[in-house]
């Protein structure tokens, strides 16, 4: 008799939580909404604008006649920007020997290149400092420090020129998910919550939820901000890099990175991803490797966040 009382105990529990698990499921479809990816960042363009300052430099990177004097006069207008960047270029994330102390000197050791990414990734922070509820910014832009820190180092032992654009790759790989948290604010907190009680990648719920992901809508304000096509193909393919068309060495390792990123900065996303051994397999990285290297990436990491990040 126990027996039978217990199973259909049982039965019911099963019958409530199924009904439970339904009930969240129309909650979720019927709070659907499909993004029309250009009209969101149109809408959004005016709100999210890099600064004039680095508007100038991209002037000069495209005329041919502009030299090292004409970068530097130009960050020399900013005294605060001044000091980061000689703050950065003098740190363990370049490694060079001696103190530089002016942005010429700098500027003849980084190259225009490399000061592009710099100022770049320095007025991205402040322009993205939109406010949300979802997830801390504190925690967005640690993962985020991270995830350029590693893809950074990760490229470094493939010998590829051009690292330091891989860092701000990382940097910037999910601005998508800002403009989303600000613009979908209930519709983006549903798929959080969808995405931990089933255990989930949040873009899985993200893509069910509006049709698209983080990835495309990066892509699509880089494209608006008129950076390089490695920025925004990068940006674009790194949650599926097998989908990627050129590139694909650096969308794997950013792909990596944002996974290795995840699991040590948790935050709207808390789902705790498998490393990849076909990833790790493309990249050429073992598993201990891959140790060294979230060392190294936690200690510059921190090093990053205090000058970026101000703390």
């Amino acid at each position: 008799m126990s027996a039978n009382i217990d199973n259909t105990l049982d039965l019911e529990a099963f019958i409530n939580q199924t009904n439970d698990l339904v009930s969240q499921q129309d909650v979720f479809l019927t709070n659907s909404v499909v993004i029309n990816v250009e009209e969101l960042v149109s809408r959004v363009s005016d709100l999210i604008s890099l600064p004039e300052i680095y508007l100038q430099i991209r002037t000069l990177m495209d005329d041919m006649n502009s030299s090292l004097d004409d970068f530097a006069s130009v960050v020399n207008t900013d005294p605060g920007l001044v000091a980061l960047v000689l703050k950065i270029v003098n740190s363990a994330f370049y490694g060079f020997a001696g103190q530089i102390d002016n942005i010429n000197r700098a500027l003849n050791l980084i190259g225009i290149g490399q000061l592009h990414d710099l100022v770049l990734s320095l007025s991205a922070v402040d322009s993205l400092a939109l406010p949300n509820d979802i997830e801390s910014l504190t925690v967005f832009w640690q993962r985020s420090i991270y995830c350029g820190v590693l893809s950074k180092l990760i490229a470094e032992k493939h010998y590829l020129q051009d690292t330091e654009s891989l860092f701000v790759i990382g940097l910037l790989h999910e601005i998508g998910h800002l403009i989303l948290f600000m613009k979908y604010p209930k519709e983006s907190k549903l798929a959080v919550h969808q995405a931990k009680s089933k255990n989930i990648p949040l873009t899985k719920a993200e893509r069910a939820l509006f049709g698209t992901e983080y990835g495309q809508i990066g892509q699509a304000l880089m494209a608006e901000w008129n950076l390089p096509s490695k920025f925004q193909c990068i940006t674009r393919y790194h949650l599926e890099p097998c989908t990627a068309t050129e590139y694909m060495l650096e969308t794997n390792i950013v792909h990596f990175a944002h996974m290795a990123a995840v699991n040590k900065f948790p935050g709207a996303d808390s789902f705790q991803y498998p490393m990849d051994q076909d990833i790790m397999a493309q990249i050429k990285t073992s598993g201990e490797d891959m140790n060294a290297l979230y060392d190294e990436a936690h200690e510059l990491s921190l090093a990053m966040e205090k000058l970026i990040l101000g703390y």
